[in-house]
């Protein structure tokens, strides 16, 4: 079954201009994200997303641009397409049962980061 989908990432940076990567238990770095529900602007999925998976609060939102991929999932084949916002944020980061880990790394240290298909792109647009 050939399986397309809406998502999005928030990019979160804080007050020190770092930027908060999640640790999958696979062992990927990516960023907070996922689904754009039914109807729901990709915004407000981001900040959605933002808050379920840090805890975290956007502070202010913009777009940055897109990724996407084509993958094996199971026995079905996937088209993921990623909505990519930059958030600053603020509050205490609690990360959810989603992911193994979580840091703050500048821009720079990210691109020597094991990152998940679809945020290989994210450093390019910071």
């Amino acid at each position: 079954m050939r399986i397309q989908e809406i998502n999005v990432y928030a990019v979160p940076f804080n007050k020190e201009g770092k930027v908060l990567v999640l640790k999958r238990h696979s062992g990927f770095w990516e960023f907070p994200g996922g689904g754009v529900d039914w109807g729901e602007e990709p915004e407000l999925s981001a900040k959605r997303e933002l808050e379920e998976e840090t805890s975290l609060k956007c502070t202010k939102i913009r777009f940055l641009g897109y990724s996407s991929a084509v993958y094996k999932k199971d026995e079905n084949d996937k088209h993921s397409v990623y909505l990519i916002f930059r958030m600053d944020v603020e509050g205490e980061l609690k990360i959810s049962g989603e992911h193994s880990d979580a840091r703050w790394v500048t821009p720079e240290e990210l691109k020597f980061l094991k990152l998940g298909l679809n945020a290989e792109q994210v450093p390019d647009l910071i």
